[in-house]
C-alpha cells in the first residue's frame, strides 16, 4: 500500500486568512479626512428630537457639505454658546454654573 501525499493540498483555513489579511490591508491603506480643528473630544451624549422636515433637510445638507449632521450641530451648539457667552454678565454666571456642578 502507497503512503498518501497531502503536501499538494491547501487548507481552506489558511486561503481564508490570506484573503482577510489582503482586505484589511487594503482597507488601512485608505486616508481619511483631516478632522476640522477638534480642540475637544466630545463624550457627552445628548438626545434631540426634531420635526420630520428639520430632520430630513439636516440629513441632506450634512450629505452636500461632506459632513455629518452631528458636526452640524456641534458647530451651531457651539455657537450658541460663543453668543452667550458675549453679554458679559451671561458669561460670568455660565462660569460660575461650570465652576460649581463640574
Amino acid at each position: 500500500m502507497t503512503k498518501k501525499d497531502f503536501s499538494q493540498l491547501t487548507n481552506p483555513a489558511d486561503q481564508f486568512m490570506d484573503e482577510m489579511e489582503a482586505t484589511t490591508a487594503s482597507q488601512t491603506n485608505r486616508t481619511a479626512k483631516a478632522p476640522k480643528e477638534k480642540p475637544e473630544r466630545r463624550t457627552q451624549h445628548a438626545s434631540f428630537l426634531l420635526t420630520p422636515t428639520t430632520a430630513n433637510s439636516l440629513k441632506y445638507i450634512a450629505k452636500f457639505e461632506g459632513t455629518s449632521a452631528n458636526d452640524i450641530a456641534n458647530q451651531l451648539l457651539d455657537k450658541y454658546v460663543a453668543d452667550y457667552r458675549k453679554n458679559p454678565a451671561q458669561a460670568k454666571k455660565l462660569d460660575q454654573a461650570l465652576e460649581l456642578f463640574s
